[in-house]
Formats: structure tokens, sequence, C-alpha cells
């Protein structure tokens, strides 16, 4: 049995959700909690707002990066690791600038994402994920609040543009070309990871990550034991140390097997 691994982190979908059924297999649930038995730390590493991590209710994690690495959390969700929010005089640029420039924006605040207005592609990957799509509000309220997150639906050259002359303090990544997550340069789950392991005092030589999107690249190549799942596109699984079978086709236990953490 393999005991170097003390802490795994886990991206959601695509990962450890299906796109298809919008669960996490039973297979993969009932691994997640052999390797706590045997003292292996998991936890979670998604993009997702921390409320929207309810998919993974029925498990039980030791900590949670959110927001792609902008807010860490213990297994309690309410105990705050790290956080970083987006500058407050960006955020008033985006404002100014979707008054005459006007593309959909969600806005992940603490308790609650916002968008600017109710456009087709922001409920096409509300549904595409099973969440409940944004709330539209006025986007001079939304940044009243605390923002972790951007998710901007716009194409790559125009979120370019977007970042040059109006966000210049951050930075892009995609897991679908749909939008944009739109972070603190050098914010993302790599910097989550680095934070939750000083916290619990584990050593980068120790950690394994699992991932299948474009926003999960960071952490991939930082972790020594990497794994891309099957349905990740070829520049992910590039970017990782081991290629997996899909996450409908029990990519999770299939390299925990690989790696002998599971029997």
């Amino acid at each position: 049995m393999n005991n170097r691994i003390k802490a795994i982190f886990f991206d959601i979908d695509g990962t450890l959700v299906s796109f298809k059924t919008h669960k996490v297999p039973q297979e993969t649930k009932d691994a997640i909690i052999q390797l706590r038995k045997q003292g292996i730390k998991v936890f979670v590493a998604t993009g997702r707002m921390l409320p929207m991590v309810k998919v993974l209710d029925d498990i039980e994690f030791d900590g949670y990066v959110t927001y792609n690495g902008a807010c860490c959390v213990d297994s309690t969700k309410s105990n705050v690791i790290f956080k970083n929010t987006i500058p407050q005089k960006e955020l008033d640029a985006l404002v100014e600038r979707l008054k005459w420039d006007n593309f959909p924006v969600s806005f992940m605040c603490k308790e609650e994402m916002y968008v600017n207005y109710k456009a087709q592609i922001v409920w096409d990957v509300a549904k595409l994920v099973n969440v409940d799509p944004p709330v539209v509000r006025d986007p001079e309220l939304i940044i009243k609040e605390d923002v972790y997150q951007l998710c901007v639906y716009v194409g790559k050259d125009k979120m370019e543009q977007i970042i040059r002359e109006t966000l210049q303090s951050c930075e892009e990544s995609r897991w679908i070309e749909m939008f944009a997550d739109v972070n603190i340069k050098g914010l993302n789950k790599q910097y989550g990871i680095d934070r939750m392991l000083e916290h619990f005092n584990i050593s980068l030589d120790e950690t394994m990550a699992f991932g299948d999107g474009g926003n999960d690249i960071p952490m991939l190549k930082h972790v020594p034991y990497s794994v891309a799942m099957g349905n990740a596109p070829d520049h992910v699984k590039e970017a990782a140390v081991y290629v997996t079978t899909s996450v409908d086709d029990n990519g999770v236990v299939n390299a925990l097997k690989h790696y002998d953490i599971l029997a």
C-alpha cells in the first residue's frame, strides 16, 4: 500500500460529479470514505462558490478550496483559512464599463451569485452543472458586497481586452469555453492548495490532485501526483502525470488503485 500520500484534492465538475448524472458515483464516495479511514486528508478544489458545493453534502471532506482558491475553509465551511477578493477599484471600473459594453457577468459573493442581466448563456451554464441560475441584480448594488470571483460570458479575445482595459490585476481560466473564471492574478487552485497544506502542516511532496478542466492546470502542474480525468481535453491531460478513465468510468477509483492507494 502506498503510504506517501497524505492529502488529495478533488475538482468537482467532471471529476467528482458527472456531467451526465450530476451526481458523484457511489464507488467514488466509498473510495473517499476509505481514504479518510486510512488517515489521508481529502479536500475539494473547485471554481464553484462555497454555497454551491452542496452536491457533496453527503461526503465528508477535511476542507474546501473554493472560488479557484479565493476562499479556503476547513471541514466546518465556516472557519476561513484564507480569503482574497476582487479589488473594489476594478469592480467599480467594471460596473462603469457595463454601462456601455453590456456583456453578461456573474458576480460570486459569499452567500449568493448574481448576474447583471438574464442572458441565455448564463442559464445554459447553470443547467450544465445542475445549479440554480444566478439572481439578477443591479451591479452597482452587487459590488457593495465582497466579490471573490467573476464569471464573464465572452470569448477569449474579448476577455483579454476586458482584462487589459478594466481588470488589470486579474487573469482568466476556463474549464469550458462558454465563459471565463476571473480571479486575481496568481490566485488559483495551486495557491489555495498551498494555503491549505500550510494550515494542516502537510508537505507538497505528499499531495495528489484530480482535475479535468483548464482551471485545474495550475494545481496539476504543481503537485507531484497529478491525475487528469479521461474526459479532460488534451491540454489538461498534458499537464498531469497520469491520465485515468472518465468520471463515468470510475476514473477516481482507477487512479487510486494505479497508485496503490486503494487495494
